[in-house]
Formats: structure tokens, sequence, C-alpha cells
């Protein structure tokens, strides 16, 4: 079970695939920062009258961003399990799966 030793492009892969998940992982939290001001923050400031009723118009702003940044991290996490195949490279045994 010991790994081989890595090559550049393993290490290539290696990098990529770590880009792609601090990706998903910004992106993600992009997701929920977006979500819980729209879905929570927002309507309780208007609703205690520390917002004026005229900053629940941003909400659907914030939904599109929030989607949008969902749609994101879906993609970059995509892309991070395509580029998977570099670990059977450097552990021959499947002991991860």
């Amino acid at each position: 079970m010991d790994p081989t030793p890595l090559g550049m492009a393993e290490w290539s892969q290696t990098g990529q695939i770590l880009r792609f998940f601090f990706g998903t992982l910004l992106f993600v939290i992009g997701f929920a920062g977006n979500m819980l001001l729209a879905q929570a923050f927002i309507p309780s400031l208007v609703g205690t009258g520390h917002l004026p009723r005229m900053v629940l118009s941003v909400r659907p702003a914030l939904y599109a961003v929030a989607f949008a940044c969902f749609g994101v991290a879906a993609f970059l996490f995509y892309r991070m399990v395509q580029l998977r195949d570099v670990f059977g490279v450097i552990y021959p045994t499947r002991w991860w799966m």
C-alpha cells in the first residue's frame, strides 16, 4: 500500500484538484451566506424595524447570486471528481473506495 513517487504530471493534477476543492468551498460559503442573508437576516431586521421595507427588494438579487454560486460550486465539484484518477496512479490499490 505504499504510494508511488509523484512526477510532475501527478503534482499538477493534485494542484488542480486542490484548486477546484477550495473554489468549491469558497462558492458554497458564498451560496450559504447569500441564502442566510436573504432568507433570515433581512426579513428579521425588516420585521423588527431595524431596516426599512425597501430593503426587501434586494432579496431576489441575493437569491440569484446564491443560485449562481451554487451552480459554479457544482461545476467545480464535477471537475474535481473528474480529476480523481490521479489517485489511482499514486495509490495503485483502491483502498479509498
